[in-house]
């Protein structure tokens, strides 16, 4: 009895591990990550065929480049968003950009480049990119602290600021 137990409480994350009942939405598998009280998860996962958050859990909001995004490595989910991802599928692209440079999975186009940010001890700090800056999109967040949009960070035509403990990669275009 215990082992049923067991096992019908196992078979919802191996659904959403790796997609094998069918739920995949065209992609390889399916992943979940969560940030559990408003903290920063990195969840592993093969994200060379794009990202697609197919499923909201939570009912914070799940933002692409605010409070969820990948990079090569996996998939970071902070501010209470919980979901459950497809990755690895020929048929997503996750950006806004459809013709702008992105390539599906992790490739930005030879125009992005990925700028490291970083506030000290929560003070301001302004880092200067080479050739301006149009766009910014949050890649990852590599601090404890938050970082909000216009509250922790933000960009200006020469840079990105950063404040509050916010130290992040951004992708600039």
């Amino acid at each position: 009895m215990l082992a049923s137990l067991l096992m019908a409480a196992a078979l919802p994350q191996a659904a959403s591990a790796d997609g094998r009942y069918g739920y995949n939405y065209g992609h390889e598998s399916v992943v979940r990550c969560e940030s559990i009280d408003e903290r920063s998860r990195y969840c592993p996962a093969d994200t060379r065929g794009g990202v697609a958050l197919v499923n909201q859990r939570s009912r914070a909001a799940c933002i692409p480049g605010r409070t969820w995004g990948f990079d090569r490595g996996g998939i970071w989910v902070a501010h209470g968003c919980r979901g459950e991802f497809a990755v690895g599928g020929p048929r997503y692209r996750d950006d806004r950009r459809h013709g702008r440079g992105y390539d599906r999975g992790y490739g930005y186009g030879p125009r992005a480049r990925v700028v490291r940010c970083e506030s000290q001890d929560n003070r301001s700090r302004f880092c200067r990119v080479p050739g301006g800056v149009r766009e910014v999109d949050l890649q990852r967040v590599i601090s404890r602290a938050d970082c909000h949009y216009g509250y922790s960070w933000g960009f200006r035509r020469d840079g990105i600021w950063v404040d509050r403990g916010c130290r992040a990669d951004f992708v600039v275009f």
